[in-house]
């Protein structure tokens, strides 16, 4: 008995000259196309890094669970505190800090 292999649907290529989202990208990668996981490769190893933070200040949030551990303070263009981002999540400033900033 001769069968032959079930019909696997095509992998949509990307299109030139169309940028793609993260999501979009993941979705290709998921369907097997190499473009795609070539292209996360990249965005971890390069871009990702321009979003990582210095985790050098601490938190300045006395109501925090996390008070003291290091965080990254992230400021405005105005020099004003925006938020604390304690790595895989993060918070606003308490009302003071943000004011005095």
């Amino acid at each position: 008995m001769n069968r032959q292999p079930e019909s696997v649907s095509p992998v949509r290529h990307p299109e030139s000259g169309r940028k793609y989202s993260r999501d979009q990208l993941e979705d290709l990668a998921g369907q097997g196309d190499p473009w795609a996981l070539v292209k996360l490769d990249d965005w971890d190893q390069y871009t990702a890094a321009d979003y990582a933070g210095s985790r050098r200040d601490r938190c300045p949030d006395p109501s925090c669970d996390q008070y003291g551990e290091r965080v990254t303070l992230c400021f405005g263009d105005d020099g004003a505190l925006l938020e604390v981002d304690h790595g895989g999540w993060s918070h606003y400033p308490p009302q003071e800090q943000a004011k005095a900033s």
